[in-house]
């Protein structure tokens, strides 16, 4: 598992950069990641929705 030893930074502002995010293992319902380049800090989830994904019929009918 990675250490992260980043200054948390306020997500308001648009970044003049893409983050690169480098995300702890998952552990639980939530990882924290961690910009490489400004230390934004931001939470992500370790799993899917029902909406979050498509069934290959449902790609099949859209297509």
């Amino acid at each position: 598992m990675q250490s992260f030893t980043a200054t948390p930074t306020a997500e308001t502002a648009a970044p003049d950069h893409a983050h690169h995010w480098l995300i702890e293992e998952a552990q639980g319902a939530q990882s924290r990641g961690v910009c490489k380049r400004c230390g934004a800090i931001k939470e992500f989830k370790n799993w899917l929705e029902d909406s979050d994904f498509i069934t290959n019929e449902e790609h099949r009918v859209a297509a």
